[in-house]
């Protein structure tokens, strides 16, 4: 039987071990980040406490292409790597430890949206449909011949922990049915990805989730759904507070007239704020430390974010 170890340390990397164990497949190891250590990993998970249950021996590492870590992988004497989640390139040392090949996945249709965050950028770009993408990995970015591609639709409205639900199933079904060809010793079938069609996403960081309110708000509204937990959310500042919102909807009735990101209503669970051509209901508020803001927080009339021009002015004069 062929030994599989799998690597990844997430909340996506989590549900896809928990179901292929569940669903009978032998894994010799897991190569994971060391417990509590996030890496700026945001969606983080450890899975130790799943692997001590389970007789899944584990191999911790921040660097997998470190000779300490290519050291021990060549331990386990593994065959194949299936790739739950993990950002890190592989050097051919790394790849060179597996028998057969290393299984990459990344959650859109290759060659198109290689790079970075893919899921952010999926909701940010407002497609409705995706993929995911099984592949032999090599020393590039997401440029490994194809193994197979999972399609699936996407909500207009669906939030990134939708989208999140949706690829880990679908990573779970994919690497089964890889696991199965695998054990059942079929030949697989790769296919070059084509060269047409590439496009690569950048890095995003925290920053990026900043609400901009000179911007159209069907951007801002594909914004916050698409940093929405897991990750580190969309935000601005008020009465010098760093404000969150996790939930955003459109105003439908659209009856209130103010200026640029003025509170011009509140509601159950959001106030209502004027961006460059519409209002948005900003729902769920939380203060940088994670605790829910009080909607009565929020005066009606105020304006949410920096006046920089007055702010500039503000600093000159107690300057002076």
């Amino acid at each position: 039987m062929a030994r599989i170890s799998c690597i990844g340390s997430n909340l996506e990397s989590f549900e896809s071990l928990k179901f292929l164990v569940e669903s009978g497949c032998e894994i010799q190891g897991l190569i994971t980040l060391p417990a509590g250590r996030s890496q700026n990993v945001s969606d983080y998970y450890d899975l130790h406490p799943f692997c001590e249950s389970h007789g899944i021996q584990t191999i911790d590492t921040v660097n997998v292409n470190s000779e300490e870590t290519v050291e021990a992988v060549k331990s386990l004497k593994p065959d194949y790597l299936f790739t739950l989640g993990w950002s890190q390139i592989f050097r051919e040392d790394f790849i060179r430890c597996f028998s057969q090949f290393v299984v990459g996945t990344h959650p859109s249709k290759l060659p198109y949206g290689r790079g970075r965050a893919p899921l952010p950028w999926t909701i940010i770009e407002g497609l409705t449909e995706s993929a995911i993408s099984f592949f032999k990995i090599d020393t590039g970015v997401d440029t490994g011949m194809l193994i197979a591609q999972r399609e699936f639709k996407i909500a207009k409205d669906a939030y990134v922990s939708d989208l999140y639900a949706t690829v880990a199933r679908e990573l779970s079904l994919g690497f089964l049915e890889i696991y199965q060809q695998i054990q059942a010793g079929s030949e697989f079938e790769f296919t070059r990805q084509s060269e047409e069609g590439v496009t690569v996403r950048g890095k995003r960081t925290p920053s990026d989730g900043f609400i901009g309110f000179d911007r159209p708000a069907e951007e801002v509204e594909r914004l916050i759904r698409a940093v929405s937990k897991p990750y580190p959310g969309a935000y601005c500042y008020y009465k010098d507070e760093k404000i969150v919102f996790w939930k955003v909807s459109t105003d439908r009735d659209q009856r209130h007239s103010g200026t640029l990101g003025q509170v011009l209503s509140r509601g159950e669970d959001g106030i209502l704020v004027r961006f460059a051509d519409a209002n948005l209901w900003l729902r769920e508020p939380a203060f940088e430390d994670g605790s829910p803001v009080d909607l009565k927080f929020f005066r009606l009339g105020d304006k949410l974010g920096y006046n920089i021009q007055d702010e500039i002015y503000k600093l000159k004069k107690s300057q002076q």
